[in-house]
């Protein structure tokens, strides 16, 4: 019956959480008012039958239904971001999911199958999702936000049900599916200038250093920093000594800059725009911009070099840096009451003056007005000495200016190669291998840069042999970072020493070398002999013969720790030997290991006489060995 079937539609839609389902009359409505009946049973054309009721025929069936109108559309589902969702870890982001009808056409009783509380980690919306009623429209809009704390990736899943036009329930209906992915989160280079703001000069004023120093903003290491702007085609006024600047790796510190000079001959300004490119600690390619403002201008004016230019570089703990700070005038005309107001008295840790104030009655050209200061840290450190002054113009109108001085110290570090195992190598002939590794770190575990190998791989000493040739460290300071591993197999005996020297920066940016050297031996896995001047010996009763043993290695390469264990006062009659015991502690060729015995019967008799002993070879294992004499006796 028709009635049963769409209750029975309901009742599966219920279960599957799909709320808004009704029940219409299984036959149509009729313009006439005419009651077709509640009983009559279902066609299986294209068209109905007439009722049993009485009434009239039904409408037109679909999709072989007698009574019922409508189509078998279906629901689509139209997420509002195409494709994959990508969000970084940390950050969030919002996606609907629109849901119409293929036709357009009305549909009853949507819904999300299951609960949406169990969404995948970082995913959150509502706990359930329907729709009374779904058209071509956006009236039926889901929304759920993903704010994933970690990297993660995967497809988000959502099955749904519906009753289409057609009056059938769907179940299951259709699926929608998002793929998506959360990045880790990415450091960024950031580039800073040792002058605060606007770079200011004096047309005629000599050059004004400028120090672009790059660092990331976590402080982890980003690596192939490039800078793209090309410093031969600088604005008019600006120069520098580096032909381009490249950094293997870039944390904190002063490890990666470049050092700029504005010295301009006419009035103007503009923006210095330096373009770079690095990898992320994602592995991301990234790019970035710095812009520095600047502008000249004309003047009687006092200018503050200091010396040495740029940044003040002192290595902790070794002694001081001088350092001397030139007032000039920029045009060569004379300014008076130069003064000195801050920052002398209150200089930063490791730097000194031999006084607490500074002044000079004129100033124009040369060094008759020069301040004298020393950096000589004691700690790791790096920052920027301000120093403010007033004077008095050739025009006579007070003035005032300032000179920075940027800093920073460093440490005198040296690269410590350490062998793994440590020691001598050892290695047996045609028993396999012996694999060394070498890790290299820094004795204070501050960062050094740019370790090479001098030592050629490829002509190491025979048996010696490594998978990397040649071997280099952009960076290093803890840990097994750099690391390199060496095979010994040898074919021979052998003994020697293996010499690796290297070259890299130090924290203080020195060039320094360094050399690592490894003892090896290759030994062999050989035999003693014992070799009797006779194997077959007759002799006549009542006379006395020697006899001698003599020991060697069946490779003529050394073995040790000879030890004759059979008992010598216990020989069969007739033999002797004039001590109760052998041994000796190197055998290897000649007979400087010889066991003497002298045989002398006294009556008839024949066998024969073996000696035994134990000995270490030349691999250091212990073996076992013995010799035998055949002997007999006569009138």
């Amino acid at each position: 019956m028709l009635l049963g079937q769409r209750s029975g539609v309901c009742g599966v839609l219920s279960l599957l959480l799909v709320s808004g389902c009704h029940m219409d009359s299984p036959w149509g409505s009729s313009s006439s008012g005419t009651d077709y009946g509640t009983t009559a049973p279902m066609s299986t054309g294209g068209t109905g039958t007439s009722g049993t009721g009485g009434g009239t025929a039904p409408k037109p069936g679909v999709g072989g239904e007698a009574g019922t109108t409508g189509t078998d559309d279906s629901v689509v589902a139209t997420p509002s971001v195409p494709g994959t969702l990508s969000v970084t870890a940390g950050a969030n982001q919002t996606i609907s999911i629109t849901f119409a009808s293929s036709d357009g056409l009305a549909i009853t009783g949507f819904g999300i199958s299951g609960s949406l509380g169990t969404l995948p980690a970082g995913w959150s919306g509502p706990g359930s999702f329907t729709c009374a009623a779904v058209s071509g429209g956006s009236g039926c809009v889901l929304t759920l936000t993903y704010a994933p704390s970690a990297a993660d990736s995967g497809t988000l899943v959502l099955n749904y049900v519906f009753i289409d036009n057609a009056g059938e329930a769907r179940a299951p209906g259709g699926s929608v599916s998002i793929p998506y992915v959360a990045t880790a989160t990415a450091n960024n280079v950031m580039a800073t200038t040792s002058t605060d703001g606007e770079v200011d000069a004096v047309i005629g004023g000599g050059k004004q250093s400028v120090i672009v120093n790059f660092v990331t903003d976590d402080g982890n290491a980003a690596t192939n920093l490039t800078l793209s702007t090309n410093l031969a085609a600088l604005p008019s006024g600006w120069s520098s000594t580096a032909s381009g600047l490249t950094c293997a790796i870039v944390t904190s510190g002063s490890g990666c800059q470049v050092v700029l000079a504005y010295d301009p001959t006419t009035r103007g300004g503009g923006t210095l725009s330096l373009s770079y490119a690095y990898t992320d600690d994602s592995g991301a390619a990234r790019s970035a911009m710095l812009n520095i403002p600047y502008a000249s201008r004309s003047g009687n004016t006092i200018i503050a070099n200091g010396s040495p230019g740029g940044q003040i570089e002192a290595i902790e703990k070794t002694g001081g840096q001088a350092v001397a700070v030139t007032f000039t005038t920029n045009e060569g005309k004379p300014a008076t009451a130069l003064n000195v107001t801050g920052g002398l008295k209150t200089l930063p840790a490791g730097w000194s003056s031999n006084a607490s104030a500074f002044t000079c009655a004129s100033v124009s050209t040369g060094n008759g007005c020069q301040l004298h200061l020393t950096y000589a840290p004691t700690a790791l450190a790096r920052g920027t000495l301000t120093l403010t002054y007033t004077y008095v113009d050739g025009a006579g109108a007070p003035q005032g200016g300032l000179v920075s001085l940027p800093y920073a110290a460093s440490t005198n570090d040296n690269a410590i190669a350490t062998p793994s195992p440590s020691g001598q190598i050892n290695a047996v002939v045609g028993m396999g291998t012996q694999t060394l590794s070498v890790t290299f770190t820094t004795d204070d575990a501050r960062q050094a840069t740019a370790l090479a190998l001098t030592t050629d791989l490829a002509t190491l000493p025979a048996g010696w042999s490594s998978a990397t040739n040649p071997f280099t460290c952009s960076g290093f300071d803890s840990g097994a970072g750099c690391q390199l591993t060496l095979t010994y197999a040898p074919a021979a005996a052998a003994a020697g020493t293996l010499t690796l020297a290297y070259t890299y920066l130090n924290n203080a940016g020195g060039t320094k070398t360094g050399t690592l050297n490894v003892p090896y031996r290759a030994t062999t896995n050989d035999n003693i002999v014992g070799t009797p001047d006779t194997s077959a010996l007759s002799v006549v009763t009542g006379t006395s013969t020697p006899v001698s043993i003599t020991f060697t290695t069946d490779d003529m390469n050394p073995a040790s720790a000879l030890n004759v264990t059979s008992d010598l006062t216990a020989l069969p009659t007739g033999w002797s030997s004039p001590s109760s015991s052998f041994t000796c502690a190197s055998v290897s060729v000649g007979t400087a290991c010889q066991l003497n015995l002298t045989y002398a019967p006294l009556a008839a008799a024949s066998g024969s006489l073996a000696i035994d002993f134990s000995y270490t070879n030349d691999a250091g294992i212990a073996k076992t060995g013995s010799t035998t004499i055949t002997y007999v006796a006569g009138p």
